[in-house]
């Protein structure tokens, strides 16, 4: 290292130099080293302005990265036997599958390249991610659709699709929110995944005020009628601690995080229910005439003409 010399030093300036190294129980050349080294601060340079497309083009960045992650997390692929981080040969297969360079998705990740409005749809429609999402943090990265505020049949009959589709439900099965359904359509060819959630107007479970098994009825009704040829799997879903919260997890993972997760069990709930058999008491304290309703109606009975909305109570699921 350097070394310094100083000659002719003043005797007051001596003497503070040495009071000061004694008062930090400091030698008097550690005491002049640290006065140098706080005096003599390296030159920071100030920030380069950025520009506000600048600023966009980082943040679409990050979000496509965090998004590329996020598939590998949930183990969207599938055949690597779990989890795993993101690395250049999941790029360039991510390149195929969009038709577009893993180069140019790696300079958009490091916000050197603008995300197009076409590759943002291209990877919304592939990877069943929101293009609003990536473009403008508006919603939800993997948006999920809420049928309790529309007909049940747009998400099991969507209008003008002729595709043939399989479903799982899977139902939260303990903690906080028990009793909650989360429906999966998956279309055969794409293997393209919309996720739903029904929550709120009613639950799986007992407890329920009259709105709530009013809904519950109505739904199990016409997937019983108008649903009876539907492929439907059902599962129940454990949470990992009692106070897991749902809404954590809805909309920030892909589809395939409820599919391949640990903790989910096949179940025949639904199944039950159809054949007028209570599972687990959901139907206790005086609801079983419901039950019976349901068990009651024939596979596959046809709905009346002009019957296309399904009502639903506004008195939702709450306990009387």
């Amino acid at each position: 290292m350097a070394k310094i010399q100083a000659r002719n030093v003043d005797d007051a300036l001596y003497e503070r130099i040495e009071q000061s190294a004694m008062k930090n129980d400091r030698s008097l050349e550690g005491e002049i080293r640290t006065a140098l080294r706080e005096y003599y601060q390296p030159a920071v340079s100030a920030e380069p302005a950025v520009s506000e497309r600048e600023r966009w083009q980082r943040e679409t960045g990050r979000r496509l990265k965090w998004l590329f992650d996020r598939l590998m997390a949930d183990n969207f692929f599938r055949e690597f036997g779990g989890p795993r981080p993101l690395d250049t040969f999941d790029l360039v297969r991510l390149g195929r599958q969009l038709n577009t360079s893993p180069g140019l998705l790696m300079d958009i990740m490091e916000g050197h390249q603008e995300l197009t409005l076409e590759l943002a749809d291209a990877i919304a429609q592939n990877f069943d991610a929101s293009a609003d999402w990536l473009l403008s943090d508006s919603g939800q990265p993997f948006p999920f659709v809420r049928p309790g505020t529309q007909s049940y049949r747009e998400f099991f009959f969507p209008d003008g699709s002729s595709a043939d589709f399989t479903f799982e439900f899977l139902r939260i099965a303990g903690g906080r929110h028990d009793g909650t359904l989360i429906m999966l359509r998956q279309e055969v060819k794409t293997k393209r995944i919309t996720p739903a959630v029904i929550t709120e107007i009613f639950y799986l479970s007992s407890a329920m005020g009259n709105g709530g098994y009013g809904n519950l009825k109505r739904f199990l009704l016409f997937l019983k009628t108008e649903g009876a040829h539907l492929p439907i799997n059902t599962y129940d879903w454990t949470p990992e601690h009692p106070d897991f919260d749902f809404w954590t997890v809805i909309g920030k993972h892909h589809p395939v995080y409820f599919q391949d997760s640990p903790r989910r069990s096949s179940a025949r709930w639904l199944q039950q229910v159809f054949n007028g058999e209570d599972p687990d008491d959901w139907f206790s304290g005086g609801w079983t005439s419901v039950l019976r309703e349901i068990g009651d109606a024939p596979f596959g009975k046809r709905k009346q003409p002009g019957a296309d909305v399904l009502p639903v109570s506004s008195d939702g699921a709450e306990s009387e």
